[in-house]
């Protein structure tokens, strides 16, 4: 375990937006598939989107203080990036892609490149595969897994 401590994993996004769905679905696996012996906020039943994700920053600084966050986020990138995972020591940056705003959370990010950048990032979300997003969760999920068993 990171810290000696339980680490605690956000998947940040939206299962109601294909692209955006990555985070929930890493979530899901992580608690359903791994069940791995760490704290996961986010999945497709309870997702942590746009709208929450600060108060679920400031329940997890409250409750686990002293623990790793991991944030977990879909992002755009160049076409040659889409499929690859991008892992960060400075958190990640939610609706970085929709709003171009930055606001970094975590300890560590780990990034899923779902699509390439386009003109309108969120009608680009709307349209990833849905299987693309399976397939790489699955990736992430197993990575995330196999580093804190």
């Amino acid at each position: 375990m990171i810290n000696q401590k339980p680490a605690v994993i956000l998947c940040i996004g939206s299962e109601k937006i294909a692209g955006d769905s990555l985070g929930p679905v890493v979530g899901d696996l992580l608690t359903r598939k791994y069940n791995v012996r760490h704290y996961v906020y986010g999945t497709t039943e309870r997702s942590v989107n746009g709208r929450n994700y600060k108060a679920y920053i400031d329940f997890i600084k409250k409750v686990h203080p002293d623990s790793t966050l991991i944030a977990v986020d879909a992002a755009l990138g160049r076409e040659d990036a889409v499929g690859k995972i991008r892992i960060t020591a400075s958190g990640v940056n939610p609706k970085k892609a929709v709003t171009g705003k930055t606001c970094p959370v975590g300890d560590v990010g780990i990034l899923g490149v779902v699509d390439r950048f386009g003109a309108n990032s969120l009608t680009t979300l709307l349209t990833v595969p849905h299987d693309n997003i399976m397939k790489l969760g699955d990736k992430i999920a197993f990575m995330i897994s196999s580093a804190l068993a």
